[in-house]
């Protein structure tokens, strides 16, 4: 696959070359028209910063719940099994 030339939108703080542009071929067959809007870097958000707070606790609750139900059913599977293997030896 041949290489082909990016044309890329200049920044603010870009290094600025004044050099010409490479071309593929000798004929030109279009030219985009400059975008109305400045181009801006991405910033990045802080790491630190928290994403989603639960203030009123609600969700800790549920999650508490939930992982109790859970811990008791596999309990209860457990001593189910154990009872069955204990029912076939007696």
């Amino acid at each position: 696959m041949p290489d082909r030339f990016v044309g890329r939108a200049r920044t603010d703080d870009a290094i600025r070359h004044d050099a010409p542009r490479p071309t593929t071929s000798s004929a030109v067959r279009g030219r985009a028209d400059k975008p109305d809007v400045a181009t801006r870097r991405i910033r990045m958000p802080d790491a630190t910063q928290a994403i989603f707070v639960d203030r009123s606790g609600r969700r800790g609750r549920r999650l508490r719940w939930t992982a109790y139900a859970l811990l008791l059913l596999v309990v209860l599977l457990l001593a189910l099994l154990w009872l069955s293997q204990v029912a076939v030896v007696g």
